[in-house]
């Protein structure tokens, strides 16, 4: 029994040291990746919607978490974008994220409240 789940590979909401991409299955075939997900040191998935590093669509959701991605699918910055969406902030924080790599900003917006995306953000970003 213990072989058979050694070759199984571990479970998929099994905790892992840093956050991964895990892309949709159903949107794997398509030409323009408009969504995808996470999945958080916890095991948790964070399903996104993707967009351009410049695509200024990106910050204009307000009570979102962040993802700046580089083209390695590695989280370089993250952040909540706040009730407000302050525009010079998030405009600053995407731009310091494109010159650290990030080539997409991917947006989760299923986090209900504050305290939702504190939880995600600590849970998809690397351990310090």
């Amino acid at each position: 029994m213990a072989a058979l789940a050694l070759l199984a590979g571990p479970c998929e909401d099994s905790p892992v040291r840093t956050a991964r991409e895990a892309p949709l299955r159903g949107a794997a075939q398509l030409a323009e990746r408009r969504f995808t997900a996470w999945r958080g040191r916890s095991g948790r998935r964070y399903v996104a919607s993707v967009f351009a590093v410049q695509d200024g669509h990106a910050l204009n959701f307000t009570d979102a978490v962040l993802l700046a991605v580089s083209p390695e699918r590695t989280i370089v910055a993250a952040r909540d974008s706040g009730a407000f969406g302050i525009d010079a902030a998030l405009t600053r924080w995407r731009d310091a994220a494109a010159m650290a790599g990030a080539c997409e900003i991917h947006v989760h917006l299923l986090a209900e409240d504050g305290a939702s995306r504190r939880a995600a953000l600590a849970d998809l970003m690397p351990e310090a």
